[in-house]
């Protein structure tokens, strides 16, 4: 009989790393579409997969209720989405800043073109 979720965590915390292997697999095509859907880049989504897992586990002695893990890896999920995002959107900010030196060299193509 298959254990469900709740049995795993405790196993897992019990130290039975072969238990979290199967929410893995249990979860994974899961935590995936959602990162894919939100993110809209199969690749990063990937990534997005693979660091919610990594949490998942580092924090799942934090859980208060293990039968809301499926709820609680999608939120670990939509928040490392919503941090991508951030990052990207702060990375475009900075790339469209100019430079003490392009403002220089602005600054001298500009009095060239008006002399």
């Amino acid at each position: 009989m298959e254990k469900d979720d709740v049995e795993l965590i405790q196993s897992i915390l019990s130290g039975d790393e072969t238990a979290f292997s199967t929410l893995v697999k249990r979860y994974q095509t899961g935590v995936h579409a959602l990162a894919w859907r939100k993110i809209g880049d199969y690749h990063i989504a990937e990534e997005i997969t693979q660091d919610t897992f990594l949490q998942a586990h580092k924090k799942l002695a934090s859980l208060k209720n293990p039968s809301q893990f499926l709820g609680w890896l999608y939120v670990i999920a939509d928040r490392l989405c919503r941090a991508w995002f951030r990052k990207r959107q702060l990375k475009n900010v900075q790339s469209l800043e100019i430079t003490d030196e392009e403002s220089k060299l602005l600054t001298r193509q500009l009095f060239w073109i008006s002399s």
